[in-house]
Order: structure tokens, then C-alpha cells, then sequence
């Protein structure tokens, strides 16, 4: 079947890909813009004079490295920070946190609010999050306009990002939060996983090697995972599904946070590994703060608890992701969270598991990266897929199918 492209749809997408190669690159002249763009210097240069023309991006200074020849220093064209802003937040147990970014990608402020998260009413919930993104807006009154708003939580969402059908740190469930969040901000909101947005911002910042097939882990309080495959998110058919945590491990086992027993996470979240490592076994009501560091010094001083807890909850991991690995083929992994602390007990009883499964020995091969610190990463996630939601709103507002800038339409 011969497939027409109309002349605005090719515009609209080389508008696109321009401001991609810009985003993703940083500052780069007209010439570098054509080939991270794969588009023909005199398109880029079109191009590049709109969206210069209309404030999109601006011209900055060139580098500054010692020139062979004459000629004018080449002029880099940049994102336009003061163009728009969004905003990420990011709830999880006991904590929301929002912070602002501008339009490049740069954070301008921040703000956590601590609540036991566990006994929060479904007012008290949507009062905390609207209170702390209107803290964190008060503080950017002098820069661009809003435009999107990201919820990163720990739970369950459903495939269009607008309810929170599940979490383990509440007792609620199907809560619509991008309404509640949208009829009081007035711009467009989505609410998507927390380890979905982990995926987001390893597949955009570190693409050579979390680019198209990969899997993250979240090993904190809970245990999560995004899976990546194609370079897209993988999700179920109505949900974010990927319940990586709450797969079994062994039938009848531990009790996990979530009520069920023999979960993943009763046996490798954090306060599953802290209980243990005290002698107990996990319970219904687990321990508020484990101390991975603590944990992690004991069992190198020869604490046999520490290190048995901290070895069954590799073990765990590893059949988890053999199970994982025997539908999909071995994948790097990138394990985020404080339980990377423990990574120097973890790999071996994992990779044994890998081992043991379909990957044989494969096992060992598998490319295993550590993130101690999910904070960031979750933010820089929730960001960058706000961004990107935005970057088409401008090209598709540029070619004339929107209506006027502040008039966003609610897309994916």
C-alpha cells in the first residue's frame, strides 16, 4: 500500500526532530542539528529560523576552542529555558515531593512534605499533593508558563496515566489524581509509575546501554520494575502492570506488605532484608526504617543474619528475573535503590539464580548497573516524558492545529 505524507505532517515532524536533536544533545550548531537529525542543511536551516524566530530556541555562544583557518565561529542554537515549565511529583511512602523544570531540562526548585502516607484520608491525600506542587509554583513566578504535570508513584496506574488504581504505602484505591490535579492547576496531568519513569530517564540519558530492550529494578521499601522492550515501555492491557515485586517466589512464604505471601518483595525489600538481619521474620506491620548501611557493615564484619538476609534477597531477585529472562532473553538490568548498597552480597546468589533458569549460562553475562539514589531518577523521568509531551504541543501549535499556546491539549 502507498502511504502519502502531506507537506504540513513531514514539516511537523522535522520541527520535531530538530528540537530532539537539541533536547537530547544539548546546544549544537545548524550543521550538527542536520546530523543528529538525519535532515539536509538547508531543511534545518528553514527550520532552525521559525523556530528561533518564535523564541523555541535561542542562539547562544559557539565554543570557545582555538579555530584553524578563517570564518565566523559557528552560533549554537539551544533550547529556550524561559519558554514553558512543568512540574514532577513524586509520592511515595511517607514522602511527596515536587519540583520545577524549566523548558530545558534544568530544575529550578524543590519542596518534600513528610506525611504517614499509611493513614492519609483521600482529602488529605489530594490536599497534600495539591499543596505541595503550589509550593514549588510559588517559587516560579518569574518563569515560564506551566504546562504539564507529572505524578511518579508507587503503585499501580492505569495504561492512560489519569488514576492511581493501587499502592502499598495507602489504604485507597482508583483514585482519580490527574483530575483532582487538573481542575485545580488548569494544565494537562498524567500519573504513571514510579519504575516506569526510571526506565524513562535511563532510556533517555544513558540510550548506549539502556537504549531499546532493558529492565530496572527498583530495590527500596518495596521492589518494583519497568521493562523497556523496542524502546518503549512495556505495560499490561489496562494498567502499568509489571508487578515485579509482587511475583512469587515462594509459594506460602513471607507475609509482604501487600497481604499475599511469598512476594519478591517479602523476601528483598528493604525492611524484609533489615528484619532478617535482626533474627525476625518479616511481618504484616514491617520495621519504618531499615538501615541497608548498617546491614551491609554488619555482614562484612562477619554478621551471619546480615549477610543470610542480604544473600536470600539476591536469591530472590535472580529467580525473579530468570523467570523474567526465560520469556524476553537475558537483558541488561539496572538495579536502583538503596538495596544497591547491598550489591557486593546481592550478585552472586542473583546471578546464580540467572543460572539456574533458561539463561544458563548466559547468566553471568547479564549487564547489571547500580543507582544508589531513585529520587533524581525518578524526577529526571517524570521530566523528560513531560517534556517530550510538550515539544509536540509546540510543533503541532507552530503547524496551526492547536489553539493558542496556553490552550494544551490533554495528549498522552
Amino acid at each position: 500500500m502507498t502511504t502519502i505524507t502531506r507537506s504540513d505532517d513531514l514539516r511537523v515532524r522535522n520541527r520535531h526532530r530538530v528540537i530532539q536533536a537539541v533536547r537530547s544533545k544539548g546546544a549544537l550548531s545548524r550543521i550538527d542539528i542536520a546530523r543528529e537529525a538525519g535532515l539536509s542543511a538547508a531543511t534545518v536551516t528553514a527550520i532552525a529560523a521559525e523556530l528561533v524566530e518564535n523564541e523555541i530556541l535561542i542562539a547562544v555562544d559557539g565554543d570557545d576552542r582555538p579555530r584553524i583557518g578563517r570564518g565566523r565561529p559557528k552560533t549554537a542554537l539551544a533550547i529556550n529555558p524561559d519558554l514553558a515549565i512543568v512540574i514532577t511529583t513524586v509520592f511515595k511512602r511517607n514522602t511527596v515531593a515536587s519540583a520545577a523544570f524549566d523548558y530545558a531540562g534544568t530544575m529550578i526548585c524543590e519542596q518534600a512534605l513528610e506525611a504517614n502516607t499509611s493513614t492519609l484520608s483521600i482529602d488529605q491525600l489530594r490536599a497534600l499533593l495539591e499543596r505541595s506542587i503550589a509550593g514549588v509554583l510559588k517559587s516560579t513566578a518569574n518563569a515560564g508558563q506551566l504546562r504539564r504535570i507529572v505524578v511518579g508513584v508507587q503503585g499501580s496506574t492505569d495504561i492512560d496515566g489519569n488514576t492511581l488504581l493501587w499502592s502499598p504505602i495507602i489504604d485507597h484505591r482508583d483514585l482519580p489524581v490527574a483530575t483532582w490535579l487538573n481542575e485545580r492547576f488548569g494544565v494537562p496531568v498524567k500519573v504513571r509509575n514510579d519504575c516506569d519513569m526510571i526506565a524513562q530517564s535511563l532510556h533517555w540519558h544513558e540510550p548506549e546501554q539502556f537504549g531499546s530492550d532493558f529492565a530496572a529494578v527498583l530495590l527500596s521499601y518495596g521492589v518494583g520494575m519497568a521493562l523497556f522492550r523496542g524502546g518503549r515501555p512495556a505495560h499490561g492491557r489496562r494498567s502499568s502492570a509489571m508487578e515485579f515485586g509482587h511475583m512469587t517466589y515462594l509459594p506460602g512464604g513471607s507475609v509482604c506488605r501487600c497481604g499475599k505471601s511469598g512476594c519478591i518483595e517479602a523476601y528483598a525489600g528493604d525492611y524484609a532484608i533489615s528484619q532478617r538481619a535482626m533474627g525476625q521474620a518479616p511481618a504484616d506491620h514491617p520495621i519504618d526504617d531499615p538501615d541497608l548501611d548498617k546491614i551491609v557493615a554488619s555482614a562484612q564484619a562477619g554478621d551471619a543474619d546480615a549477610r543470610s538476609a542480604i544473600e536470600l534477597a539476591g536469591a530472590a531477585l535472580g529467580t525473579g528475573l530468570a523467570n523474567l529472562f526465560a520469556l524476553t532473553d537475558p537483558l541488561p538490568v539496572a538495579l536502583v535503590g538503596a538495596g544497591t548498597k547491598a550489591f557486593v552480597f546481592l550478585e552472586q546468589p542473583l546471578r546464580k539464580a540467572l543460572e539456574n533458569g533458561r539463561s544458563g549460562d548466559q547468566g553471568e553475562q547479564v549487564q547489571i548497573k547500580c543507582f544508589v539514589d531513585e529520587m533524581p531518577i525518578i524526577q529526571q523521568g517524570c521530566a523528560i516524558h513531560a517534556l517530550l509531551v510538550v515539544d509536540q504541543d509546540i510543533v503541532m501549535f507552530e503547524a496551526g492545529r492547536n489553539g493558542l499556546p496556553n490552550q494544551v491539549p490533554n495528549a498522552s
